[in-house]
């Protein structure tokens, strides 16, 4: 096995298969690579051993997850200075230790060989350490292969059923066949080209089903104004003032154009309203006057050990209606995991000490009620379906995602947000400080948008929700039939050769 797989060739395809993955996507968004990238690695799993599959796999997917979430050091930049390299490395190695799980369950099921049952294994051992790897307090939630959906307009509707983890697998599904097809035996070639073929039937299928839904009509005026005020200047008290004016204008400008609920996106206050009573005042005034329903992004500190990243809302009369603390934090930026170890590195001890909140949570605007995402928890799948659980009729997303820079974070992490829209049913109203501003309907199409690094409001109706099987049975049941694949995979034995008499 050695002689005909080298290791250099072992080599070439752990570093290539993760670049090609990455490709797949934004900005590049070559997403057809991503049908066929994570075939080499599933390759890999089958011809090493579980040692040699461990080591393969932090290795490539290392690369993987640095190349995905690179554009994270320039948030990571602001809290920890040239630290960032470092902690975008670490992040990206304890992502890759999840997969290395997976890979000793294929290499131990393979025994030398791609063989037919690794055709569903191997994509299943992916998508239950993404589920792993994507879900807890402490988890990283991007770079889900079913990430790039939004960009494929065949293969996004199917969020509805199993949401991204739905999406994620039949992308490593596809993979899985590649596999199947070119290293594989021939029961290998044969389980890979029903694999495909049950891929489209299953995808024809979806999308049908999904096209006979309708969607009730959009009611409710929402205006999301975009101050685009860069990172950079936005926490500086010379700015302060000028700052509310811009949003107090852009708030002015969205009313007279019929919006009752104005948003403002993460942190456009960069004060303690609910702490200093002038400032709060002068909300309560904008409100009245403009006789809107406010919905803002700021900070609150109600004592000196706590500081939390916040949604409050105002009616038309002034009154505070809900606070909403976020509940999932941005490790190394809004918080520092292993806080008393990592404190003490130079550099790490720069690191923000938000508090976290409680949630899920709702928010009552206008009759509507909003199920809140704050920045990071918009990219966790089942913490948004939590919140339309609770009852949320809309979700409402508010970012800074000058944190990621101008390349491809932003677009990523709106793309997310589409997701979470055909995987709830909701509506999604997304305010981002410097763009990228949307409404997105339930569908996931986004009907209205303002780009990034332009001040603006934008302005749409939002409707009822519909319903979706994910909502209701949520994809425990298909980690449940990736679990089954493996133990599968684990046991099973190819039929002995029948003996040949002469």
């Amino acid at each position: 096995m050695a002689e005909r797989n080298p290791f250099f060739l072992r080599l070439v395809l752990a570093i290539a298969w993760p670049v090609a993955a990455w490709a797949a996507f934004p900005q590049i968004n070559a997403w057809p690579l991503a049908f066929v990238a994570f075939a080499p690695l599933f390759w890999l799993w089958s011809v090493s051993s579980w040692k040699a599959a461990i080591g393969w796999t932090v290795l490539s997917c290392t690369i993987y997850f640095s190349l995905v979430d690179q554009w994270m050091i320039f948030s990571l930049g602001d809290e920890i200075g040239n630290a960032r390299f470092l902690a975008l490395i670490l992040l990206s190695f304890i992502e890759s230790l999840f997969v290395a799980l997976g890979a000793v369950v294929v290499s131990l099921a393979a025994r030398g060989a791609f063989r037919a049952p690794l055709v569903i294994a191997a994509p299943a051992a992916w998508l239950i350490m993404e589920s792993v790897r994507t879900n807890g307090e402490a988890s990283m939630p991007f770079a889900q292969v079913g990430a790039i959906a939004p960009h494929v307009a065949w293969l996004l509707p199917m969020a509805a059923y199993a949401g991204i983890y739905g999406l994620t697998a039949l992308i490593v599904l596809c993979n899985g066949a590649i596999a199947g097809l070119v290293f594989g035996d021939r029961s290998a070639r044969v389980a890979g080209l029903a694999t495909l073929g049950i891929v489209v039937v299953v995808v024809a299928l979806g999308d049908a089903g999904r096209q006979t839904v309708a969607l009730p009509p959009a009611h409710t005026r929402v205006a999301i104004a975009q101050g685009n005020i860069s990172q950079r200047v936005k926490w500086s008290p010379a700015r302060f003032t000028q700052t509310i004016a811009t949003y107090s204008a852009l708030t002015s400008q969205a009313a007279a154009g019929g919006a009752r609920i104005v948003v403002w996106p993460e942190t456009a206050i960069t004060d303690y309203p609910l702490e200093k009573p002038e400032l709060f005042s002068e909300l309560q005034a904008l409100v009245g006057q403009q006789q809107v329903w406010l919905i803002a992004g700021t900070v609150d500190s109600p004592t000196p050990h706590e500081t939390y990243n916040i949604i409050m809302t105002l009616d038309p009369q002034g009154t505070l209606r809900d606070v909403y603390r976020k509940h999932i934090l941005v490790p190394f930026a809004e918080y520092l995991p292993f806080d008393a170890i990592f404190r003490r590195i130079p550099g790490f001890d720069q690191a923000s000490a938000f508090t976290h909140g409680l949630g899920p949570q709702l928010l009552h605007v206008e009759g509507n009620r909003f199920g809140p995402l704050i920045c990071f928890e918009s990219a966790y799948s089942s913490y948004a379906r939590q919140t339309v659980l609770l009852g949320a009729t809309s979700l409402l997303v508010i970012t800074d995602d000058a944190w990621f820079g101008s390349a491809s974070g932003p677009v990523i992490h709106a793309d997310l947000s589409a997701i979470d829209a055909v995987e709830t049913g909701r509506w999604v109203v997304r305010g981002a400080d410097t763009g990228i501003s949307q409404f997105i309907d339930p569908k996931g199409r986004v009907v209205a948008q303002l780009p990034l690094n332009t001040q603006g409001v934008l302005s749409a109706n939002i409707g009822a929700p519909i319903d979706t099987p994910y909502l209701r049975f949520g994809a425990g049941w298909l980690e449940a039939l990736a679990l089954c694949a493996l133990v599968i995979a684990a046991v099973w034995r190819p039929a002995p050769a029948k003996r040949q008499w002469r």
